[in-house]
């Protein structure tokens, strides 16, 4: 999925970058990753934006600690006047990790750590950059849907079915919400979370995101949504209004009943889908732990993490949703969740939060007869 067409030519890449090692270095990546091509680099906001304009790139790497304007602000002006997918290079972890997080929350596609010598490797950023690259191409489509829809007259888009059209049936309240994402997944969670925070039940989260960053994603959608949201820690018991987020690194997360109460378990363990933490992992124990008392979410990403999950949580008698395909920065996980029978409901990402209240029998202002 998301593989450049070769007959249509290669996929045509801007580098932004101040640092001319760092250009040289990604022009030699990218050139040698089949179906992708380096057209042009810059080295700072301003020229990055003349490049865009003058080369029409289809994908852009860009460095946020630029001279000058920062980074920030380029994303920002790009996203709204001329979408294509973005992929950020940052620094590992640290202070920068705020800003990637704040950059993927504005809508770039994802991030790629710079090596620094150490645990970030050349051979590591070598290969996450053609990752990167393919996740980007996979997400072209909807942006490409994006801009025409932008082009198109308003009366041109359909109308969506209301809410209470798209639930079947309604089951008794849900002590637990368990929520897997990817690539796109930073402002899709932070969108379902916000219009789920007046439920105040408990909401577990595993983004596929890398240590250094899963605590500053935190902190943000603590800020986002009002809810008590954190990095998850072994033994933690979760209460109403609180959400937790796997902490990226080598643990996966896992939910156990006990005594009536969920309590997060960390377990070291090897790749599962591909990833640690894993949303499969999360989804199964979420099955074990809850059963039917569960509404299991499952967002945008590249791969099938979390697909096998969400249906053995649909087996124990969970709701399962997962969001729809036009919606989707990359329709690869939902997409495989929905192939396997995981979920019979695909829902709008602004949509999703008052369809799981709905079928756990909750509703934002009621009002009194």
């Amino acid at each position: 999925m998301g593989m450049p067409n070769p007959s249509a030519g290669p996929v045509k890449v801007l580098v932004v970058d101040d640092s001319v090692l760092m250009q040289k270095l990604m022009t030699q990546i990218i050139n040698s990753t089949p179906g992708f091509q380096v057209i042009g680099v810059a080295g700072s906001a301003e020229e990055g934006w003349d490049a865009i304009q003058e080369l029409r790139p289809d994908i852009l790497t860009l460095d946020l600690e630029l001279p000058g304007r920062h980074g920030l602000k380029l994303l920002a002006r790009v996203l709204k006047q001329d979408p294509l997918p973005v992929l950020i290079v940052s620094a590992f972890g640290g202070p920068g990790a705020d800003n990637t997080i704040q950059a993927l929350e504005l809508g770039a596609i994802d991030f790629i750590e710079k090596p620094d010598g150490t645990t970030h490797t050349l051979d590591s950023f070598m290969k996450h950059v053609g990752t990167a690259l393919q996740r980007a191409s996979a997400s072209r489509r909807l942006l490409m849907a994006a801009r025409a829809a932008k082009e198109a007259p308003a009366a041109a888009v359909p109308a969506r079915p209301t809410i209470a059209r798209e639930i079947s049936r309604t089951v008794g309240k849900s002590p637990l919400i368990a929520i897997g994402a990817s690539t796109g997944g930073v402002p899709a969670v932070q969108v379902v979370m916000r219009d789920l925070a007046f439920t105040r039940l408990p909401i577990v989260v595993v983004q596929h995101m890398p240590a250094g960053y899963t605590a500053k994603f935190a902190a943000r959608l603590a800020a986002a949504t009002g809810l008590d949201v954190r990095e998850a820690a072994d033994g933690d018991r979760l209460r109403p209004g609180m959400a937790v987020v796997a902490p990226g690194g080598h643990r996966h997360l896992e939910i156990e009943e006990r005594r009536g109460e969920f309590v997060c378990q960390l377990r070291e363990g090897p790749l599962v889908s591909g990833h640690c933490p894993s949303v499969d992992v999360m989804f199964h124990s979420v099955a074990r732990a809850a059963g039917a008392q569960a509404v299991g979410v499952l967002l945008t990403g590249m791969g099938r993490d979390g697909a096998d999950g969400l249906l053995a949580m649909r087996k124990a008698g969970a709701e399962t949703l997962i969001q729809s395909g036009e919606t989707c920065v990359v329709n690869g996980m939902p997409k495989a969740a929905f192939e396997i029978g995981a979920a019979d409901r695909a829902v709008a990402l602004d949509q999703i939060g008052g369809v799981v209240a709905g079928l756990i029998g909750e509703r934002p202002h009621q009002r009194t007869a």
